[in-house]
């Protein structure tokens, strides 16, 4: 598996001009649809940073790979054996690419309302959250990117899988889930990778 993460502050306009450039036709089309100026830039380094992994992972030239998402939302690569997903927060953008089916979700750190804990977490969870912003973005990152997994997003049922401190998944529908999250001062990232049959 592949793991990319890029932070905006770190490209210059010129170099978003050039990832512009790089983008499908549709995909600059949604980033110009954005009317926010930092929301249109991450979306074009949220695309930049999944080509670049792509590219890592199988060798095409970035211009060339064509993104497609399925019925219920998910990326994939046109005509592709591997998985991919995409996540975008703050000025950051991560990316992932594996053999298996993948989600991936970053949150930055900062102002978090603990108030909506409840509509996620389980009674366990909440017991370990209790009042940390910290602890919330480490449940709720593992939660988006199990359900971002299956392809399911956060229409999935979010108590039907439970965390523990370390990530490991305790309770779920099916097994066959490795999970994993990295803390920085700016970020919490996790990912999630099904490595049995695709979930139905």
């Amino acid at each position: 598996m592949i793991i990319r993460v890029m932070n905006a502050a770190d490209f210059t306009p010129g170099d978003f001009e050039r990832m512009y450039e790089a983008m499908s036709p549709g995909r600059r089309e949604r980033a110009d649809g954005y009317l926010n100026p930092g929301a249109r830039t991450l979306c074009i380094l949220a695309d930049h940073c999944i080509r670049t992994a792509v590219s890592e992972y199988c060798g095409a030239p970035p211009g060339e790979i064509v993104f497609g998402r399925s019925q219920n939302g998910k990326p994939f690569v046109e005509g592709a054996d591997f998985h991919i997903n995409y996540s975008h927060s703050g000025s950051f953008a991560a990316a992932a690419v594996s053999e298996y089916p993948v989600g991936i979700d970053i949150e930055t750190r900062g102002r978090t309302d603990l108030r909506s804990t409840r509509k996620f977490a389980t009674e366990n969870e909440l017991a370990y959250i209790g009042d940390s912003p910290l602890n919330f973005l480490k449940i709720w990152t593992l939660k988006e990117a199990h359900f971002k997994c299956t392809g399911e997003g956060l229409a999935g049922n979010l108590g039907s899988v439970e965390f523990s401190p370390d990530g490991i998944s305790t309770v779920a529908a099916y097994g066959g889930f490795s999970c994993s999250t990295e803390v920085t001062d700016e970020y919490v990232l996790s990912v999630c990778e099904y490595k049995n049959e695709s979930p139905d």
